[in-house]
């Protein structure tokens, strides 16, 4: 497993008209190998700015990236996306979609087949490998995006809002396959959330971060993530100490959203 760390990461927007957006200020941290990470703050922090720079998307205008002791300079295999719209060719097969990213890589094409029907059983979809993507709901379709991620069996895992979209019973069932991924794979996960729940759920570390510039306000180490592989989730969010949790980030967000609210007013 690798480590990840990244160093006094700034970005600044050109925008046209002259005026720069500071997205990000002095970001730093370091990530041991095998951790859960949720990002979460109000909308404007810098969450999935930072999330495409881990992917190699973007090239900060400041500080350096790096996995394993090597500098992030561009997208590769050992970080893979899974986005809140699965992003799959619609055109293709289920295996087609799940097998595209070795197949790209010139890959042993003798093990695709078997390679597919392996993550298909492991994201809970044995025996749909020959289904067209419009065939499936929006729930099934983003455990294609996992599978697929999967296949190139990535060192991270970056999620950008992965759960967004799906009703509130899929969304629990994705969580606990998420965690479930997690625990069978040990890579490392980076999921972007705006659900406070959803981040202490999905968390063993979680950042909260403070908009512009974008920043890491709060860092927690939280027992969750490792507790929701044993106890009912349900369960588990209705517990005191999870309770407690959830207020205290929610204040420290709405304290966020006040500022900002005051800002704008300000400003007019």
């Amino acid at each position: 497993m690798k480590d990840l760390s990244v160093t006094n990461v700034e970005m600044v927007y050109d925008v046209s008209g002259g005026t720069d957006v500071h997205a990000l200020s002095n970001v730093s941290f370091d990530l041991a190998g095998g951790r859960l990470l949720s990002l979460l703050g109000p909308s404007g922090c810098g969450k999935t700015t930072l999330l495409n720079i881990l992917a190699g998307f973007l090239a900060p205008t400041g500080g350096t990236v790096t996995l394993g002791g090597d500098i992030i300079t561009g997208p590769d295999k050992n970080r893979g996306m899974v986005f809140q719209q699965g992003a799959l060719f619609e055109w293709l097969t289920v295996e087609q979609n799940i097998t595209f990213g070795p197949r790209m890589n010139h890959d042993d094409k003798a093990g695709f087949s078997a390679r597919a029907n392996e993550l298909l059983e492991i994201v809970g979809l044995g025996g749909f490998g020959d289904k067209r993507i419009y065939e499936l709901s929006g729930g099934m379709q983003q455990r294609v995006a996992l599978a697929r991620c999967l296949a190139n069996d990535p060192d991270v895992i970056l999620m950008d809002e992965p759960l967004g979209a799906l009703d509130a019973l899929t969304r629990e069932k994705m969580q606990s396959l998420i965690l479930e991924l997690w625990k069978e794979t040990g890579k490392t996960i980076i999921l972007v959330t705006h659900s406070v729940e959803e981040a202490l759920y999905l968390g063993d570390r979680l950042f909260v971060m403070a908009p512009r510039p974008g920043r890491i306000e709060e860092d927690y180490s939280l027992p969750f993530a490792e507790q929701g592989l044993t106890m009912d989730a349900r369960e588990l969010k209705r517990s005191p100490e999870f309770r407690q949790k959830s207020e205290e980030i929610l204040n420290i967000i709405w304290e966020m959203e006040e500022e900002i609210m005051g800002r704008t007013e300000g400003a007019l």
